[in-house]
């Protein structure tokens, strides 16, 4: 009888490792995350366009004048006068209602890259190696702060303004949001 009851003791404590071996991990229990949509697939495009409609649609976008204000995709969309998509912002999040943009970013960049590494990156573009860099490669063609609080660079021949969290051209400064015109 002993016996029997060390077993059942036994079986007892053995049950809850065999169901967590045979559960799912805490990651296939929560809800998919839907992807993000990329910018590349609305830049460019009017607002009649099949994606640029999807997009609005399943983002709750808002129209604000010539913007469609995406903020759980953490974008904000600009149109011309005919209605095409002309520059996309994606957000780093906590702005002004804004999630943060979960698709990639330009050239490599990220949203942790303080300035710096912004240039640096931005620098290596078109070089096979790093020391192939031109010197000042990297640095905006113009940088200035509208409303000093965010520090714009400005890069025309990407199409690209990084604007940062510092209202002066900061080293240690990170992004605040990126825009990519046509």
């Amino acid at each position: 009888m002993r016996k029997n009851f060390i077993t059942l003791i036994f079986l007892a404590a053995l049950t809850p490792f065999v169901a967590a071996c045979g559960a799912q991990s805490p990651q296939e229990h929560e809800q998919a995350v839907p992807e993000a949509t990329s910018y590349q697939i609305i830049l460019g495009k009017s607002l009649s366009d099949k994606d640029v409609a999807e997009f609005i649609v399943g983002n709750n976008c808002s129209s604000a004048g010539p913007f469609q204000v995406c903020k759980d995709a953490g974008m904000a969309l600009w149109m011309d006068s005919n209605q095409v998509v002309k520059t996309v912002y994606m957000y780093s999040g906590n702005v002004d209602g804004f999630k943060r943009y979960r698709g990639k970013l330009p050239f490599g960049l990220t949203f942790y890259d303080p300035m710096w590494k912004v240039e640096e990156k931005l620098g290596e573009l078109g070089a096979e190696d790093e020391t192939q860099a031109a010197p000042g490669a990297g640095l905006p063609d113009e940088g200035r702060s509208p409303d000093h609080i965010h520090f714009w660079a400005v890069y025309k021949q990407l199409g690209l303004v990084v604007i940062y969290d510092s209202g002066i051209a900061d080293p240690d400064a990170y992004i605040y949001a990126v825009l990519v015109s046509m």
